[in-house]
């Protein structure tokens, strides 16, 4: 499992757990229309990994 934090547009966005990772380029929906796009993906190596395996991702804003 991978808990992700998303940061759209600077602001974080919530919290989520994956069994994958999105990948740059690739875009999240939100809840109503927001929708972002992974612009970076950063693994959290300096974290305990009891849970899961954290990453970070930076999203920008896009058109629905």
């Amino acid at each position: 499992m991978f808990i992700i934090h998303c940061y759209l547009d600077g602001k974080r966005t919530g919290g989520f757990i994956y069994q994958g990772v999105p990948r740059v380029g690739d875009t999240i929906r939100f809840s109503g229309e927001r929708y972002g796009k992974v612009t970076e993906v950063i693994w959290c190596a300096d974290e305990p990994q009891a849970d899961g395996q954290r990453v970070n991702l930076r999203l920008e804003s896009i058109a629905p």
